[in-house]
């Protein structure tokens, strides 16, 4: 009896250690969704941003000896030197305005002379190399995007046959706004 009592002992142990180890093992299947939401929206990839304003740079009009009766021309050179570079999703509408600048006057925007304020030197801002197309806020440039990285020069004027004007540093500032 103590050898059945062993075997029936053996027996149980056995079973009861291949039922732990099989108790133990499973496979779980399932699924991982993945989504993704593509809006509409773009980028401004313009260098030297500070608190959330974007510097694009300048548009230089060089050293003028004299005005006369020539036309002055300039325009901007890639990102961080004046021109507006951006990348909006496809499809994505947007619109890039100019204000008239911190001496605007009779209509017409205005550089200051840094050295006597009360001197004016008019110019225009243009979307077209022609420059027959005007960049304000009321005349923004609009656009459908391709989706892929585009940049838009800024085009200046500075017209002939002002009088008055003295030598010295000329400047302003016009804010950008870039909406979609």
């Amino acid at each position: 009896m103590k050898n059945f009592s062993s075997i029936f002992t053996g027996i149980i142990c056995f079973l009861s250690i291949g039922f732990s180890s099989t108790a133990f093992s499973a496979t779980v299947t399932g699924n991982l969704g993945v989504t993704a939401i593509v809006g509409a929206g773009c980028q401004v990839n313009a260098s030297n941003v500070t608190a959330g304003i974007v510097n694009f740079g300048s548009l230089d009009f060089g050293s003028i000896n004299t005005i006369g009766n020539q036309t002055i021309d300039a325009q901007t050179t890639g990102a961080g030197n004046g021109s507006i570079v951006m990348e909006c999703s496809n499809g994505t509408t947007f619109n890039i305005s100019l204000d008239n600048g911190q001496h605007f006057a009779s209509s017409t925007r205005s550089m200051v002379n840094a050295g006597n304020p009360a001197v004016l030197l008019a110019y225009g801002l243009y979307q077209n190399v022609a420059r027959t197309v005007p960049w304000t806020t009321s005349s923004p440039l609009t656009g459908t995007a391709s989706g892929a990285p585009a940049t838009f020069p800024v085009y200046g004027r500075i017209p002939p046959g002002q009088t008055g004007i003295t030598s010295g540093t000329y400047n302003d500032t016009v804010q950008v706004v870039v909406t979609w």
